[in-house]
């Protein structure tokens, strides 16, 4: 059941950003927020403003990489974004009319945190000093559905899990890195 709903939650940020669809607006961010309802998160709450932002699109607000990061698929087919409208597919052209009502940031308890990352570095073999730190984020659209997203803040790079109902799913794990960061990884895999 969580890898169909992570299908179809990817499958909105494939058809959304894909090359055969309209793509979100690169315009100045200030003009396409216009008309954005007081209700609407456009400030992102710690640690999520460090790597994120909501950028305003043409299918609705969308959580995304800030400038200066990435955020990109573990199998390197594309950078990640989290879309407001939350539908299963061909999102509609809803501008500021979507968006997210609350944007929900806690730290994730111990127990959580060890099977968070421990799922995360499945595969991966990540290594790195210090300890890493884990947020449970909770989004909310304005149409009242809402999905769970796991950060791992490993202090060099972060990441991010979809985790509906705690139970998360690894093949939606993506890696949130510096621009410079990422271009190294790049060139240290040729």
């Amino acid at each position: 059941m969580a890898l169909g709903k992570v299908l179809v939650f990817l499958s909105v940020v494939a058809t959304a950003l894909s090359p055969g669809s309209a793509q979100p607006r690169a315009a100045d961010d200030q003009l396409d927020c216009y008309g954005t309802p007081n209700t609407a998160v456009r400030v992102l709450p710690a640690p999520l403003r460090k790597w994120g932002y909501v950028h305003c699109t043409q299918f609705g607000h969308m959580l995304e990489s800030r400038d200066g990061w990435i955020w990109a698929w573990l199998d390197g087919s594309g950078e990640v974004a989290i879309p407001s409208q939350m539908v299963k597919k061909d999102p509609v052209e809803l501008g500021n009319d979507s968006y997210f009502v609350t944007i929900e940031v806690s730290e994730l308890d111990p127990e959580k945190l060890l099977f968070a990352v421990s799922l995360f570095n499945d595969g991966l073999n990540v290594t790195e000093e210090g300890e890493v730190k884990g947020y449970r984020a909770e989004l909310t659209s304005v149409s009242g559905r809402s999905t769970t997203i796991y950060f791992l803040d490993f202090a060099s790079f972060a990441g991010g899990i979809w985790c509906p109902d705690d139970g998360c799913v690894p093949q939606s794990r993506f890696m949130i890195m510096e621009k410079d960061h990422a271009a190294e990884l790049r060139a240290a895999s040729v």
